[in-house]
């Protein structure tokens, strides 16, 4: 399966689907073609035949983008085709492939403030804030990086469980990891990358502690 139809798959998914509903959108000309696609995708456990309709779960978007990254698909090309929802989701779901345990929409109330993505392992968390820019200045990302940083402190200070914490920048378009200040702003092509390495690399990042 070439990884590009993949990335066609999901423009072509929906909730509920003919094959043919899902080759238009997908833009797939060849009808044998998208059903090979479909077929390789129900082999891998995505979507479901009820029928004449394809059913697919709100992981299965998801679960395609995973399955193209596998494959060497450029995870920008991939991103590109997922919502804010996908997208964190993404985020969450490299984190895990990495040993962490990961929450979503981390909020407290006093003072207001949300996390898009928390991971944690034993009591080291790695906040992210995902933006979703094709470009931002240096004063723009240092602006994210103070507020995220400040985020980062407050979680220090509610979570009991969590005794030090890296906050990072999320972006979709960058080509290479920055830092600002020891805050990473790692793109999602690089996220991976940037966990597996991140103990060689501690002496550049900006370690908050309780």
């Amino acid at each position: 399966m070439h990884s590009e139809l993949l990335v066609r798959a999901l423009t072509g998914i929906s909730a509920e689907t003919t094959a043919d509903e899902f080759r238009v959108r997908a833009g797939i000309r060849s009808k044998p073609i998208a059903e090979n696609v479909l077929d390789f995708l129900s082999n891998n456990g995505i979507g479901t035949l009820s029928g004449s309709k394809i059913i697919f779960s709100n992981a299965d978007k998801l679960k395609i983008a995973i399955l193209a990254v596998k494959m060497g698909c450029d995870i920008e090309q991939i991103s590109e085709k997922l919502t804010w929802k996908d997208f964190e989701a993404l985020s969450s779901k490299i984190l895990r492939l990495a040993g962490y345990k990961t929450a979503i929409h981390v909020t407290f109330l006093k003072p207001r403030m949300e996390i898009d993505v928390v991971g944690l392992k034993s009591q080291f968390a790695i906040t992210v804030d995902c933006k979703h820019w094709k470009h931002g200045s240096i004063s723009i990302l240092s602006f994210y990086a103070k507020r995220q940083i400040e985020r980062t402190k407050i979680l220090l200070i509610k979570r009991s469980n969590i005794s030090s914490a890296i906050p990072i920048i999320l972006t979709l378009h960058s080509t290479k990891v920055l830092f600002i200040n020891g805050t990473p702003i790692v793109p999602i092509t690089k996220f991976g990358s940037f966990l597996d390495g991140l103990e060689d690399n501690l002496s550049q990042v900006n370690v908050l502690y309780r």
